[in-house]
């Protein structure tokens, strides 16, 4: 395979990945807390022995190196359940899961059977001693306050656990809507410019029109290069049976 092709394939893999993250946004259009992810490309450059001398130039392949997560905030809506909250401002709710803490902007929560806040998932809400919210059977009258107070009839039983990180683009997205920080990223809790919206759910980010009209361009763009492909392909082959009738 020569030089063209391997710069041809190189390119429809990285718009393959592109098109698998396209995909999964639009799949998580009506999800809340989803937060839009980009892909991010760059030049590869291969120096090779012909590339030297005037008039020539090395090879550049595309590289996909990451994505990029949108935290952009999506619009609150209001559903008057209980055990909806959304955030404003620069923040996670932090839960605990199987994997350990990790970090959400979905707050579609509810009670499981031992009456403790969790979400749709299972992972349990934490306050801010680490521990979970506890509703008792009897108690039917549950409050969240702007500052993340959790109150019932008997008081309040703890505050939500709210992180806000140094760097937002190092948190690790382990699944959907979950986050996971990594070491040397500063977690913040309770930063005073954030507020908990009670009944209120953070719809996706997602923009449905934008990203539809990206699936279209990267098609179109696959579709160039395999063309370009298939053009080389003939061309060698067309090459290759002038020299043998020659010979």
């Amino acid at each position: 395979m020569d030089n063209t092709n391997y710069i041809a394939l190189s390119r429809q893999m990285a718009l393959w990945k592109q098109m698998d993250i396209v995909s999964n946004n639009m799949a998580n259009m009506n999800t809340s807390g989803y937060k839009q992810d980009d892909a991010m490309f760059t030049s590869y450059l291969v120096q090779t022995p012909q590339a030297t001398g005037i008039g020539r130039a090395p090879l550049y392949f595309t590289q996909d190196f990451g994505s990029f997560h949108n935290f952009a905030e999506g619009v609150l809506e209001n559903t008057g359940n209980t055990f909806d909250v959304a955030i404003q401002g620069d923040a996670f709710f932090c839960v605990d899961t199987k994997g350990g803490e990790r970090y959400t902007r979905k707050g579609q929560f509810s009670l499981d059977s031992e009456g403790k806040i969790v979400t749709n998932e299972g992972a349990v809400v934490l306050s801010e001693n680490n521990a979970p919210f506890f509703i008792a059977p009897g108690e039917t009258e549950v409050t969240i306050t702007e500052n993340g107070d959790v109150l019932t009839e008997n008081g309040v039983i703890g505050r939500l656990k709210l992180a806000s990180f140094e760097d937002n683009q190092k948190l690790l997205k382990t699944a959907g809507t979950m986050f996971e920080n990594v070491a040397g990223n500063a977690m913040v809790i309770g930063a005073d410019n954030i507020k908990v919206a009670q009944g209120v759910i953070e719809k996706s980010n997602v923009n449905a029109i934008e990203e539809m009209t990206k699936l279209i361009k990267i098609q179109r763009s696959y579709d160039y290069v395999q063309q370009m492909i298939d053009e080389e392909h003939d061309r060698i082959a067309n090459t290759i049976s002038t020299y043998a009738q020659l010979a």
